[in-house]
């Protein structure tokens, strides 16, 4: 079974986009009380910058009940979810793996958990990837807002609060892989058609 027929499987099921808009929406939720006590000291202006990990998941459960409720979901939405959830998991999975050492006792198991969720979210996002009718506008669009989001993170401070250790390796990473994640799904898209 190839990625388009399986993810053809995934999103016709009523039932899967049922279990994808909880679990995604779910993990939204926790995502805010994880970002609470910054979403506390910062600006209302800033909290959409702010909240990457929940903030992707949110958009992926959104295009799904989109698809649930038999609505088509705009082509450059599809996009913009499908790739944050990459990007976000990719990212959270880099973090985790980086700062491990800091992890004891019970925060290994919550570790793991987060791995595994976020290892999760890039599962999604190659599933939604066939979903998407790419256009060269589309792309840019996307772009343009990861990386205006990897500017606030890095420039602007609102990356999540993290020990200095390896946040200039993260932020190469998160420009690199909001650059690699459009472009990759651009040409995948492009040379499938």
């Amino acid at each position: 079974m190839n990625l388009e027929s399986f993810a053809g499987k995934i999103f016709a099921s009523k039932v899967f986009l049922l279990f994808l808009i909880f679990a995604n929406l779910t993990g939204f939720f926790v995502g805010l009380i994880f970002y609470q006590e910054q979403l506390i000291e910062s600006s209302p202006l800033l909290w959409i910058v702010i909240i990457d990990s929940p903030l992707s998941v949110f958009l992926f459960a959104f295009v799904c009940a989109l698809m649930y409720f038999r609505r088509k979901p705009p082509s450059t939405l599809v996009y913009l979810a499908c790739v944050y959830v990459i990007k976000y998991g990719i990212w959270t999975m880099f973090a985790i793996s980086l700062y491990w050492g800091n992890y004891v006792g019970f925060d290994q198991v919550i570790g793991v958990i987060n791995f595994s969720l976020h290892f999760g979210m890039v599962v999604e996002g190659v599933a939604l990837a066939p979903r998407i009718s790419v256009t060269k506008g589309g792309a840019i669009v996307v772009l343009l807002l990861a990386l205006t989001n990897d500017y606030f993170d890095y420039f602007l401070g609102t990356v999540t609060r993290i020990p200095e250790t390896y946040v200039n390796f993260l932020a190469f990473e998160s420009f690199a892989a909001s650059v690699l994640v459009v472009f990759l799904i651009f040409i995948f898209l492009r040379t499938k058609s």
